[in-house]
C-alpha cells in the first residue's frame, strides 16, 4: 500500500492537534494508494484510551468518499503515548477485515505511522510506502539502502580489477 505524503501529513497533524485524546478518521483513495484521510470525531466514553467514530459524522464522511468517486479503504487513529501497534481493543474494535487500520504513533518525538489488516484476532502489518514525499534538507547526502549497496558492489568490484591488473603486471615465475 502507498499514501500520499500531504495525506500521511494531514493524519500525523490532526493526531497531534488531538494529543493526548485519539484521534480518528476515515482513509479514501483507489486501489494500493491512500490519497485522503478525513476527520471524524472521537465518541469513546474515554477518549484519551480508545477511539469510537461518531456514527453520523462517520456517515457524513462516507458521503463524501462517495461524491469523490473514491473507495472506503480503512481508517486511522493515534496512539498518543504507545508505539503504532493494534491494542487488545483496537483488534476486538475491528469489525471488517476488508478495511485497513493505520494507527499513527506520537511517542517518540518523530511521529510513526504502521498500516494493518485486522482479521479476527490477527493483527497483520502491511508494507506502507509513501508516495510523492518531498526531499527535506537533512535528506541531502543521506543514501538509500540500495545506493550503498551499489557503491559497495562497486567497491568490491574496483579492488578485484585492480587486484587482476596487479597481478597480469607482475613478472613471470621461473
Amino acid at each position: 500500500m502507498r499514501i500520499t505524503y500531504p495525506t500521511a501529513r494531514d493524519i500525523v497533524e490532526h493526531a497531534s492537534a488531538q494529543s493526548p485524546r485519539e484521534a480518528c478518521g476515515l482513509l479514501a483513495g483507489k486501489g494500493a494508494l491512500i490519497s485522503l484521510a478525513l476527520p471524524v470525531a472521537n465518541a469513546a466514553a474515554v477518549p484519551e484510551q480508545a477511539f469510537e467514530l461518531a456514527p453520523d459524522e462517520q456517515l457524513r464522511r462516507l458521503k463524501q468518499i462517495d461524491a469523490a468517486g473514491l473507495d472506503w479503504l480503512g481508517m486511522y487513529h493515534s496512539h498518543p503515548g504507545s508505539p503504532p501497534i493494534p491494542s487488545p481493543s483496537d483488534i476486538a474494535g475491528a469489525v471488517d477485515h476488508a478495511l485497513l487500520q493505520l494507527i499513527v504513533s506520537l511517542a517518540d518525538p518523530k511521529p510513526r505511522l504502521k498500516l494493518w489488516r485486522i482479521d479476527g484476532a490477527i493483527a497483520l502489518p502491511l508494507e506502507l510506502d509513501f508516495a510523492d514525499a518531498p526531499s527535506s534538507q537533512h535528506d541531502i547526502g543521506e543514501l538509500t539502502r540500495k545506493q550503498r549497496l551499489g557503491m559497495l558492489a562497486a567497491g568490491v568490484l574496483s579492488v578485484l580489477a585492480l587486484l587482476v591488473i596487479a597481478m597480469a603486471l607482475l613478472p613471470p615465475a621461473s
